[in-house]
C-alpha cells in the first residue's frame, strides 16, 4: 500500500523534493514513529506506536486522503528513517498489523497525554466511536507523576502512558487493547490474526494467518526490500505436513540456501508468515535463473506425510484419501492468502506473470528447474491446475468461494443462520469450521442452505433447549449469552461471577461462582501481598490472575481487581 504525503517541512523537501510524494506505507512509518515518540522508548512502546500510526495511515490511504507531514495528521521526518534503528525494528516486527472493529479499520487517534482519563471521541469531537470509552488511565497518571506532561485531546493511546506501561514489561498488544476498547489486532484489511485479540477472521475468509518470522535467517537479517510484482506458489518437495518443521529448521543464521515468505500447514491449513511481504526472499533459485526473488513473494505449501519420493518430482502414495485432504487444505488456504496479497498490492491474478508456480517461473526464465506444485496435484489426481488456482483467487477477491472442495460448499460459523452479523468465518473444510465453533460457545456450523451441521441441533442436551446466562431470570438486560449446549452455558457462567444458567422456563439449572469483591491496587502492592491479606494465603495470587484474565504478575496503582471468595 502507498500513501500520498504533502511535504511542508524543509528537512523533508530538501531530501524528497517539493510537492506531494507517494511513499510506501511501511517506509512512511519509518519517518513517523521516531517523530511521534522517543526513539529511546521501550521497544513495546515503539511497536504500539507503529501499529497506531499504521492504522491511522491505512484508514486515510484507503479513502484517498492526501496527508501532510505535520501533527495535523502525523508528524513525518524523512531524515529519521535512516537514523532510528529501534523504530525500524518496531515497524518491521509489526509489519502489516492494524486495528479493526467489527471487521473495519478503526479511525485511530492518539495523543501525548490524556491527563489521566481516556476520553470518548464524542466528548472531544462530534462523532462517537464504540472503541473509545471514558475510563481512568493509571498508566498516564503514573507517568505524569514521574514527569509532568500537559494533556492534549486524550482520545486513544496516551504516548506517555504507553511508554510507562512498556517499561513495566506490558506487551504492545495489551497496551493497544487498553486504549482501543474491543478492537482486534489483525493484518492489513482484517485478513488474519497475528498476535492480538482474535483467532479467526471475519466475513467470508476463514484463513488463519500467524506471524512467525525467520528472524535468524540471513534473508531476514539482510532486510533487502522488493517492489512486489507477483506471487509464486511452491510446494515443499518432501513428505512433511507440519509447517513448524521447516520454520524451526530454517530459522538459523547458517541456513542461507533458502527463505520464503510463508508456509501453509498441511494439517490445518494455517498460514505462517515467515518474512515481511516486501522483503526479498530466496525461494526460486539463484543467479539469472532466480531473478523472481527480486519481484515475487514466495509461499510454500506443505505436503502429505504419506507420500514417498522415488526420483525427481515422482512419488508414491500410501493413503490417497489423506493425501488429497492435505492438498485440498493447502490449496484453499493458498487461494485465500493470494487473494489477500493481490488486494494488498493492487495485483490482478489473471494478468500475465502475476500469479505463477515455481514450474511456470522456470518456463519464464526467472526460477530454477522445479515441477512444483503442479506435480503434487497431478499425481494425486486432484484436478487442480494453475489456471484453476488463478481463477479461484480472482473469485475470492470478488467475494466468491475458493472452489477448493469437491462440492464447493462453504461452512459458516454463526450464532444462528439468521444472524449473519455474528459470522466468525466461512470455511471450505468442515473440520476447520467445527474447530472455530468449539472455541466460541454459542456458535454453530451451517451449510450453504442454512442447515445446522455441527453440533447437532440439540447439542449435548438432547433437546432444542436454549440455555440463558443471566444474573437472574427477570434481569434480561444482564444476559451474557444463550447457548444450545449446556456445558458452554456453564462455562460462561463460571467466567462471570454472580451469573447462573436458566432453561427456557426460567428455572435455574446451574449456578456459577458467587459474585466477587473488588480491590483497588495501591502503589507498592503485589498480587502475592493482596492474596495474603484479603484471601489469607499468598499462594492464592494465581486465582486473582485467572479471575482477572491477567497474563503476567504486573499490576499498577489504580487498577481494580476482582477478588475470589475466601
Amino acid at each position: 500500500m502507498r500513501i500520498t504525503v504533502k511535504l511542508t517541512r524543509a528537512e523533508n523537501t530538501a531530501l524528497l523534493g517539493a510537492g506531494p510524494v507517494e511513499l510506501d506505507l511501511e517506509e512512511y512509518l519509518l519517518g513517523v514513529v521516531p517523530s511521534e515518540i522517543y526513539e529511546s522508548s521501550h521497544i513495546e512502546a515503539l511497536k504500539a506506536q507503529a501499529v497506531a500510526a499504521r492504522t491511522f495511515a491505512v484508514k486515510r490511504a484507503m479513502a484517498g486522503t492526501v496527508v501532510d507531514d505535520t501533527t495535523s495528521f502525523q508528524a513525518y521526518r524523512a531524515p529519521l528513517a535512516e537514523s532510528s534503528p529501534r523504530s525500524r525494528q518496531a515497524v518491521t516486527e509489526t509489519a502489516g498489523q492494524v486495528l479493526t472493529y467489527g471487521g473495519e479499520i478503526i479511525d485511530c487517534f492518539y495523543s501525548a497525554s490524556n491527563g489521566g482519563t481516556c476520553k470518548r471521541s464524542g466528548e472531544v469531537w462530534s462523532r462517537d466511536y464504540p472503541y473509545y470509552v471514558n475510563k481512568p488511565d493509571p498508566w498516564d497518571t503514573a507517568a505524569r507523576e514521574e514527569k509532568p506532561t500537559s494533556a492534549s485531546h486524550g482520545v486513544g493511546l496516551s504516548q506517555v502512558g504507553c511508554m510507562w506501561a512498556a517499561r513495566q514489561e506490558i506487551p504492545y498488544n495489551e497496551i493497544l487493547a487498553f486504549y482501543y476498547d474491543g478492537a482486534a489486532l489483525v493484518h492489513e484489511y482484517g485478513t488474519g490474526s497475528v498476535v492480538g485479540f482474535e483467532e479467526e477472521t471475519g466475513g467470508e475468509i476463514g484463513m488463519k494467518l500467524v506471524e512467525s518470522f525467520l528472524k535468524k535467517n540471513p534473508c531476514y537479517t539482510a532486510g533487502r526490500k522488493i517492489t512486489v510484482k507477483g506471487l509464486m506458489l511452491h510446494s515443499v518437495g518432501c513428505p512433511q505436513p507440519k509447517a513448524s518443521a521447516f520454520i524451526n529448521s530454517w530459522n538459523s543464521p547458517s541456513y542461507d540456501n533458502a527463505c520464503v515468505h510463508g508456509f501453509i500447514d498441511g494439517n490445518d491449513g494455517t498460514v505462517y508468515q515467515t518474512l515481511p511481504w516486501n522483503h526479498r526472499g530466496w525461494h526460486c533459485g539463484s543467479g539469472s535463473k532466480g531473478s523472481g526473488n527480486n519481484t515475487h513473494i514466495g509461499v510454500e505449501m506443505c505436503e502429505p506425510a504419506c507420500i514417498k519420493y522415488t526420483g525427481g518430482a515422482t512419488f508414491t502414495c500410501s493413503d490417497l484419501a489423506t493425501a488429497r485432504k492435505v492438498a485440498e487444505r493447502t490449496y484453499n488456504a493458498a487461494v485465500e492468502l493470494f487473494a489477500m496479497l493481490c488486494k494488498q498490492y493492487g495485483l490482478n491474478p489473471l494478468s500475465d506473470g502475476v500469479v505463477i508456480s515455481h514450474k511456470e517461473g522456470h518456463s519464464r526464465g526467472i526460477a530454477s528447474n522445479h515441477g512444483d506444485p503442479e506435480h503434487l496435484w497431478t499425481q494425486l489426481g486432484m484436478g487442480y491446475t494453475m489456471n484453476t488456482f488463478r481463477q479461484a483467487v480472482k473469485a475470492k477477491m470478488e467475494g466468491g468461494s475458493s472452489g477448493g472442495t469437491s462440492g464447493g460448499t462453504l461452512y459458516r460459523v454463526r450464532k444462528s443462520w439468521g444472524d449473519a452479523a455474528s459470522q466468525l468465518g466461512a470455511f471450505a473444510v468442515l473440520d476447520n469450521a467445527k474447530a472455530l465453533a468449539d472455541k466460541n460457545p454459542g456458535y454453530a456450523v451451517f451449510d450453504e442452505n442454512g442447515k445446522q451441521v455441527y453440533p447437532s441441533a440439540s447439542g449435548s442436551t438432547g433437546s432444542g433447549t436454549l440455555y440463558r446466562v443471566r444474573k437472574s431470570w427477570s434481569d434480561a438486560a444482564s444476559q451474557k449469552g444463550a447457548f444450545n449446549v449446556l456445558d458452554n452455558a456453564k462455562r460462561c457462567a463460571d467466567e462471570n461471577p454472580g451469573y447462573s444458567v436458566f432453561d427456557e422456563a426460567g428455572k435455574v439449572v446451574y449456578t456459577g461462582a458467587a459474585a466477587s469483591s473488588t480491590y483497588t491496587v495501591q502503589k507498592g502492592d503485589s498480587l502475592w501481598a493482596i492474596a495474603a491479606e484479603y484471601l489469607g494465603n499468598g499462594t492464592r495470587y494465581t486465582e486473582i490472575k485467572k479471575l482477572n484474565g491477567l497474563t503476567s504478575d504486573v499490576i499498577y496503582a489504580g487498577q481494580v481487581l476482582k477478588l475470589p471468595n475466601k
